[in-house]
């Protein structure tokens, strides 16, 4: 914020009178956030508006996105404050989203991300909330590796059987592995299990302590990646 200009408290009413489209994207906000704006709201937005220079069309599909994402995240009623607001107008600012076109390419995007998301919390378990950003990071890891919700759920189920609960470390060992490995799918993840399983002989079979110590050390190298 410190490479902002700080506008005081009687711009944003000058811009009010003298500036039609600041004046009707104001009253578009507050229909939008349901309350009406107070002097240091206005003057958050007047810093998208005038110094950031992000047009109304884009500001106003700014605060929509917003309001959606808040009532996503915490409940219907929910609003976004005007400071969470201006943060991610930064955040399209620095991605160069000036216009409709860019601002709904980028909206696609993110809309295409949550369903993608959406799958394979639903292999996890995960159905009454949205992921964290660090959970997000994960799913957005697994899909761009191209692993389908299916070979994760393969990975859960095999973590829940070992850590007896969901551990994201431990599962992103399991298909960090099979990444290294080239197996994606559920087919090739079985296939390569079962060409790549040691043979058993009467005469070397390691005692079953030993065989738990070496199955947790090739799990602690993939964890601390």
């Amino acid at each position: 914020s410190d490479d902002h200009p700080q506008y005081s408290a009687d711009e944003p009413s000058d811009m009010l009178e003298t500036d039609r489209t600041f004046s009707v994207l104001v009253s578009q906000v507050e229909q939008v956030l349901g309350k009406r704006m107070k002097t240091a709201d206005l003057q958050l937005l007047a810093g998208l508006y005038d110094d950031m220079g992000l047009p109304a069309d884009v500001i106003y599909l700014l605060v929509c996105h917003c309001v959606e994402r808040a009532a996503r995240r915490f409940g219907e009623g929910r609003r976004p404050t005007m400071r969470q607001i201006e943060k991610e107008g930064c955040l399209w600012a620095r991605m160069g989203i000036a216009d409709q076109e860019s601002a709904d390419r980028y909206l696609r995007s993110l809309a295409q991300k949550q369903e993608k998301a959406a799958a394979y919390l639903r292999v996890l378990n995960i159905h009454d909330r949205p992921p964290v950003d660090s959970e997000l990071h994960y799913l957005q890891q697994w899909w761009e590796q191209g692993f389908p919700p299916e070979t994760v759920a393969l990975a859960y189920d095999k973590t829940v059987f070992h850590k007896k609960e969901m551990n994201w470390r431990y599962l992103n060992g399991i298909l960090r592995r099979w990444h290294e490995n080239g197996w994606h799918t559920v087919e090739e993840v079985s296939s390569g299990e079962q060409r790549t399983a040691p043979r058993s002989h009467p005469s070397a079979k390691k005692p079953e302590a030993q065989s738990q110590r070496d199955g947790a050390d090739w799990m602690l190298r993939y964890m601390k990646k």
